[in-house]
């Protein structure tokens, strides 16, 4: 599996200009990289995983009457 590149305040930034038209303050471009790169590894830890074909513990099947 092929490694990601970090996540950069200066492209958290980039993004906020140009998908909300606003800056961000560098302390918060730094905590948006942060959390960014700590999904992106929980992420690729996921894909490492060795799950073939197996159903996820539970389900959800939605049903009338239910609350």
């Amino acid at each position: 599996m092929p490694k990601t590149e970090p996540i950069t305040a200066e492209t958290v930034t980039n993004i906020a200009k140009q998908f909300i038209g606003q800056p961000l303050s560098e302390a918060d471009a730094a905590a948006a990289a942060g959390m960014l790169n700590a999904l992106a590894a929980d992420m690729q830890a996921i894909r490492a995983l060795k799950l073939a074909d197996e159903e996820p513990a539970t389900t959800y099947a939605a049903a009338e009457g239910q609350p």
